[in-house]
């Protein structure tokens, strides 16, 4: 406040002069002398605001440098890692997730080197990949759609580095802007194809599933025709599972491989709900102490330090025995999968049409009963009246042999009468035998 008094009162003294020297100088002088004396009074300001404000820029420069060090310290630990802890607890305060509860920190470089080698050993992936359309009703060729990837237009050409966010359902991923990097695939290629997303599927949504293998039959700029193997197209499921799959897909170069790391440290309750029953304890067992009902061949012997030793040393080195699960050929496995399950359909195929002509026979046999049994009611008809024909013919037969006896009887009666008059008349009768009278002429 002192400054800018002074300056008022310096101001106001410079006026009051300026006015008694009009008394005895040209008025232009005096106006000059004043416009002098302000411009002089604005340079100095200005010279001390530009001062202040050069002394404030070279304390935040100071300030800046200072933090440069600083921060080059953390770059340095991040790039190249770390096992200073003051360095990490800066860098776990600053919620980087790799300095939580550490106390070594891997470097960038270090990790993305990790992460080619992953990479190398897993092959190529393409994700986003999504059908164009449904397959070929004849011969099950599917066209595939794949997304240009913020990554290959940096130069990784082909090859995901780091998986990214999935897109919004329903909405397409959004392409960089350029001509579009070449796809990678080769003609004749065999590749893998997966829906994208997690295992366990998502609120709402059916579990991602593995769709197949499949042979890539033309390869178009950013999009591939796809062609089933046999033994999918053989699978009336898996076929219609393809149907029903819109996207997006995964595509891999080669079957992702088995490893321990990659379900080690999981909930027990996550991976009971990605396993089946039939294998999720032996997840849930992997690396625990052995016991006595464990496979021999299960078993691996550990060191003091839990780590595992070789087969020929584990008497000299071993203290301990652990379980160890099986790893696992995806490939192998899925494929003998679809396989047992093509033969299942096949079977039940053949079961259902046996089925279906046991059924045909069945039917036939019961209209074939119904005609017998129409024939037999018939027949009975015939037969009751048969048997009152034959009854009527028995009453009648019994009616002539009947009067058959009688008119023997007479006849025998007569002959004796005749016989006694012509033995009283003195003649002689000869009786007649039974069987030559005619009795019909009677």
């Amino acid at each position: 406040m002192i400054v800018p008094i002074l300056l008022g009162v310096l101001t106001l003294a410079v006026l009051v002069l300026a006015f008694f020297a009009l008394k005895f100088w040209h008025w232009a002088h005096v106006l000059v002398l004043v416009a002098f004396y302000f411009a002089t009074v604005g340079y100095a300001m200005l010279a001390a605001r530009s001062l202040d404000t050069r002394l404030r820029f070279q304390k935040q420069e100071s300030q800046a440098l200072i933090e440069i060090e600083k921060n080059q310290a953390l770059i340095d630990a991040l790039q190249r890692g770390s096992q200073d802890p003051s360095l990490i607890n800066q860098l776990a305060a600053r919620e980087v997730l790799a300095a939580q509860e550490t106390d070594t920190l891997k470097g960038t470089i270090d990790l993305d080197h990790e992460l080619q080698l992953v990479n190398r050993i897993r092959g190529r992936a393409w994700q986003d990949a999504a059908p164009t359309g449904p397959p070929d009703p004849q011969t099950g060729v599917i066209e595939v759609r794949f997304p240009v990837r913020t990554e290959e237009i940096e130069g990784v050409e082909g090859e995901e580095q780091v998986a990214a966010e999935e897109p919004v359902e329903g909405e397409a991923p959004a392409e960089p802007a350029g001509p579009p990097p070449p796809l990678g695939l080769e003609p004749n290629a065999i590749v893998y194809v997966f829906e994208q997303g997690p295992p366990e599927g998502r609120k709402g949504r059916a579990p991602s599933q593995y769709l197949g293998e499949f042979r890539v039959e033309a390869v178009d700029a950013r999009t591939a025709l796809l062609e089933p193997l046999d033994q999918l197209e053989l699978d009336p499921v898996a076929t219609q599972r393809l149907i029903d799959s819109r996207g997006p897909w995964v595509v891999y170069e080669t079957m992702p491989a088995d490893d321990r790391a990659l379900f080690a440290g999981m909930e027990e309750e996550r991976l009971r709900k990605l396993l089946p029953k039939r294998v999720v304890e032996e997840y849930l067992r992997d690396g625990t102490p052995a016991t006595p009902d464990d496979p021999e061949e299960r078993l691996v012997a550990v060191d003091a330090d839990g780590n595992v030793v070789p087969p020929d040393d584990a008497e000299e080195k071993g203290v301990a025995k652990r379980f160890r699960r099986r790893l696992r050929d995806y490939a192998l496995e899925l494929n003998n999968l679809e396989a047992e399950r093509a033969a299942l359909v096949a079977r039940e195929q053949a079961l259902t049409a046996d089925i279906a002509k046991l059924e045909a026979s069945l039917a036939s046999a019961k209209e074939l009963s119904t005609y017998r049994e129409k024939e037999r009611a018939r027949w009975q008809a015939d037969l009751a009246a048969v048997e009152r024909d034959r009854k009527a013919v028995q009453r009648h037969e019994k009616a002539l042999v009947a009067q058959v006896t009688n008119a023997r009887k007479l006849l025998e009666d007569t002959l004796q009468e005749n016989a006694a008059l012509a033995s009283m008349r003195g003649g002689v009768l000869t009786p007649m035998d039974s069987g030559v009278l005619d009795v019909n002429a009677l």
